[in-house]
């Protein structure tokens, strides 16, 4: 399957430790696993599965003990289920947990017998909302539901992932190929969304950034090369970004999607929903190698005003059909994890907005509500009920279970999921919850939870002190070994830096009131990754004495943020043949490292991409457009910026303020020059 395919595949997607007060460990007891275990729970990952629109859970799991309130005409009477269809849950459990699980239902009775199916009743958080998408905000950024907090930009898994992976950008990183979360079908983002411009998830329905500047680029039938300095340009500057990632991620999925022949070996039956292909696809890429995190899955329709049951027969009707195909899916999701040897490494958690109101409506159906009840499934949970079943009684002035029923934060639940299954300790949950939840309950078992002495330890950003030394063909005077002022001296350097043209599309805000002595010209330098995708981007000065400065004057060049690993760079210049330093450099290393390339062509990558002058190597001059080649386009384009006064234009290839013939004949000397091929992509390998 081609990768740009894969990503819109209709079938596939339809993508210093501190205790914080309120965040204690629940006590498990001796734990069954050893330090040597540890490492066991990086293989682990969570399946979330929305019910968009508000599950009725009091037809899902009728509360046994309250039948006679259940069936009262002026309660639900027109909408209940009969005692003779329901699946009795367990026989065992106290009269107040009691539960008669809808007739399509079948399949969390048996996981439930299995061991592997946890009912998680009254959840949700103190103060309800009854409007679908504030609800679907709250519940996804983690919040309490107050006006409060509703300023919060960022979602409860977005606030996770950057705790657990604070270097990440948007791209892979060492150990970890895959994305840290994908979106399958239409679920809404707002839980992985961050303040950051990178994302932390991978859509797989079509509709990310880089989806959208593919359709654009496939209009000319061309990628876009240069942005417009506009907000526009800056838009489309970023999406193709985003699409540099997406393709690095969509080559790997595809890779995990297609491997170990999954259809010769799932013997498992989806329903042909589109949540039954989400979770396949899920199985899927879990059986090729994914390690992402969180899968996050949707399955809408559960607005059931109307029409929630056949009035003639209420076992059947809209929310039978939604029950049935969340019974299958999830059935057959937990029966391919067994046959494919993964049932051990997935938790997955159900979850809707709210509930409906405990009176029905007279077109059988029912309004909004307030709290519901969660399903846990996994190999590795405690299988049960926690909670009491929802007083039906007891109600409030809309006929909607009351408020103060609330029993189990949805916080609560999803902290205890991150703790003990994916080894978050009490400043992750505390970050990801913003300090709202309180005592953790059990979800994992204590034979599979991870003990404090094992929780994940957080890979911190480092800061790259670089000391770069580079000289500028023409810039450069043999005579005293040092680049000329003159930009400088007559007041012609922009106090902004001037990389936004479209043939850099860089929207950096570097500014300076003043220049420090001896400065040369604005440079750009770029960081890349092993992957070739561009991790940082900032505007620096250059000296006389070919030293790199901040704009302070300092000549240790600070990329701050970087996860530790191997980088490299990339140096361009408005007027020159860009430059990629041969030698990666490694950002963990202590103390300032040292780039000096102009002592050798060897010093950047390619074949004689330095010129040597008189000894000293430095950038072709003349690559006045900044395509990789110096030709008879970087010729007009002198042309067209000959003038007679001093000024700053990008044909002055000797930084003297003129653009004139001493220039052309720079370009003359230059001319034919071909840059490498990994900086300017329009150039053949």
């Amino acid at each position: 399957m081609k990768r740009r395919k894969f990503i819109r595949n209709s079938l596939s997607a339809s993508v210093a430790p501190v205790f914080i007060p309120g965040f204690k460990h629940f006590g498990l007891g001796a734990s069954v696993l050893s330090a040597n275990d540890c490492a066991d729970f990086s293989n682990r990952s969570l399946v979330i599965i929305y019910l968009a629109g508000a599950n009725d859970i009091f037809n899902t799991a009728v509360p046994l003990d309250q039948l006679s309130t259940y069936h009262d005409p002026n309660i639900r009477g027109n909408i209940s289920l009969p005692d003779a269809s329901l699946i009795t849950l367990d026989t065992t459990l106290p009269d107040n947990q009691q539960l008669g699980l809808h007739p399509n239902l079948t399949g969390f009775k048996s996981l439930y017998d299995q061991g592997k199916f946890k009912l998680i009743q009254r959840a949700g958080y103190p103060i309800p909302n009854r409007s679908h998408f504030t609800a679907e905000d709250i519940m996804l950024k983690g919040i309490y539901g107050d006006n409060s907090t509703f300023g919060e930009e960022e979602g409860w898994m977005a606030r996770f992932l950057k705790d657990r992976y604070p270097t990440y950008r948007g791209r892979p990183l060492p150990g970890l190929s895959d994305p840290l979360g994908i979106i399958l079908g239409d679920t809404p983002k707002t839980g992985f969304h961050t303040v950051e411009d990178h994302s932390l998830e991978i859509n797989l329905s079509g509709q990310d950034a880089g989806g959208f500047y593919s359709l654009i680029s496939s209009i000319s039938g061309a990628p876009i090369l240069q942005f417009p300095n506009t907000d526009h340009g800056e838009l489309l500057s970023y999406m193709s970004l985003v699409e540099k990632s997406t393709l690095v991620y969509s080559e790997r999925i595809s890779q995990v999607f297609n491997t170990n022949n999954y259809e010769g070996n799932s013997t498992a039956t989806y329903p042909s929903s589109t949540l039954g292909s989400q979770l396949k696809t899920v199985a899927r890429l879990m059986y090729g190698g994914s390690d992402t995190k969180i899968f996050m899955c949707r399955k809408g329709g559960w607005d059931t005003h109307a029409n929630q049951v056949d009035p003639n027969n209420t076992i059947i009707g809209s929310h039978a059909t939604l029950l049935k195909d969340v019974n299958d899916s999830m059935l057959a999701f937990q029966n391919d994890l067994k046959d494919l040897g993964l049932e051990d490494n997935v938790t997955t958690v159900v979850f809707s907005e709210f509930g409906r109101k405990v009176i029905s409506n007279a077109g059988s159906g029912t309004d909004h509500g307030t709290f519901s009840t969660m399903f846990v499934m996994g190999n590795s949970i405690v299988p049960g009920v926690l909670g009491s079943n929802i007083d039906m009684s007891h109600i409030d002035s809309q006929g909607a279970a009351d408020p103060s029923q609330l029993e189990n934060d949805y916080r609560n639940i999803f902290g205890s999921v991150l703790q003990d299954w994916l080894g978050a300790d009490a400043q992750s949950v505390g970050l990801t919850f913003n300090n709202a939840a309180n005592q953790l309950p059990q979800i994992i078992s204590s034979t599979e939870t991870v003990t404090p002495d094992c929780y994940y330890e957080r890979i911190d950003p480092v800061t790259a002190e670089l000391n770069i030394k580079l000289f500028l063909e023409g810039y450069y005077q043999s005579s005293d070994g040092m680049m000329r002022t003159d930009l400088l001296d007559s007041n012609l350097l922009p106090n902004a830096q001037p990389y936004g043209a479209s043939r850099f599309s860089y929207f950096g805000t570097e500014t300076t009131p003043s220049f420090p002595a001896n400065t040369v010209d604005w440079l750009l330098l770029e960081l890349r990754d092993i992957d070739d995708l561009v991790v940082d981007r900032k505007a620096c000065l250059l000296r006389n004495d070919g030293m790199v400065m901040e704009l302070d004057g300092s000549v240790n060049v600070q990329f701050a943020d970087l996860h530790p690993t191997n980088y490299s760079l990339v140096i361009y210049h408005r007027s020159h043949l860009s430059v990629m330093v041969s030698n990666q450099f490694d950002s963990s290393l202590a103390g300032v490292i040292l780039i000096d390339i102009t002592t050798d062509a060897s010093k950047v990558v390619g074949t004689n991409q330095l010129k040597n002058v008189d000894g000293v190597y430095m950038m072709y001059a003349g690559d006045v457009d900044q395509n990789g080649v110096i030709n008879n386009l970087d010729h007009n384009s002198w042309k067209r910026s000959i003038s007679a006064s001093q000024t700053y234009k990008t044909g002055d290839l000797n930084a003297d303020g003129l653009v004139d013939d001493l220039d052309k004949e720079l370009w003359i000397s230059n001319r034919s020059k071909i840059g490498e091929s990994r900086i300017h992509p329009t150039i053949k390998k």
